[in-house]
């Protein structure tokens, strides 16, 4: 048994291996860690990435590209923003292959959706060969990471998030693309800020080089974005 990515496959995808990455050209990449499917994890309503309900990442990147936040729940809505901006969502993590569905203690893993947890286990399928297979197709302009965790660590371990980050880091270093962490579209860790979505414009503005987007709208304020 395998607990697969929620979205391994999608319609909006390639077929075969490439199937967490998705069919139209883009230039702007933005990567995440793992979305885990619901017969791990029932209570797993996100139709897209970025879907669950404590997240702030469509209501907030739109509006870097000049258009209105759009609804969780429109996944349609969705893959037209990103089809027209050019922008790819997909995950490090394909699968997590010593995953059993009679294992309560896998089960409670997969559950926290944290990335610690999901290290726990031992044999991965990771998607990182094919995100630079994709990077290369399409010259993508920038790449993105929805993961800030453990840069201070040394020597992560292979099968590791902070690994498989650094390996894309490095290819994108030597291709020289622009690559860059987004503080989490969560907003956890964010601490203080209110309106918190704004706070959060201004971290990836300001500090995660949100500033070049390649799909930044020549309208776009960061004035406009004001918290206490």
């Amino acid at each position: 048994m395998s607990c697969k990515h929620k979205f391994y496959g999608h319609e909006f995808h390639q077929t075969g291996e490439f199937g967490l990455l998705p069919k139209w050209k883009a230039k702007t990449l933005i990567i995440g860690t793992f979305n885990p499917a619901n017969n791990f994890h029932p209570q797993n309503t996100a139709l897209y990435f970025y879907g669950r309900k404590r997240n702030y990442f469509w209501d907030i990147l739109p509006l870097f590209a000049g258009v209105s936040p759009i609804d969780k729940s429109r996944p349609q809505l969705q893959k037209l923003f990103l089809e027209k901006k050019q922008i790819a969502l997909t995950d490090l993590l394909i699968s997590i292959e010593d995953a059993e569905l009679s294992n309560s203690e896998h089960i409670r893993r997969i559950k926290t959706v944290r990335d610690k947890e999901i290290e726990k286990f031992n044999s991965f399928t990771w998607n990182t060969e094919f995100i630079k297979a994709y990077i290369e197709a399409n010259e993508i302009e920038g790449v993105y990471f929805t993961y800030l965790s453990n840069q201070e660590e040394r020597y992560p371990a292979l099968n590791t998030f902070e690994n498989q980050t650094r390996i894309i880091e490095n290819y994108c270093r030597d291709k020289k693309i622009f690559a860059s962490r987004l503080f989490t579209p969560s907003g956890q860790g964010l601490r203080s800020g209110i309106p918190r979505k704004n706070k959060l414009i201004n971290k990836w503005y300001n500090e995660n080089g949100a500033n070049r987007f390649p799909f930044l709208s020549s309208q776009f304020d960061i004035n406009n974005y004001p918290f206490g």
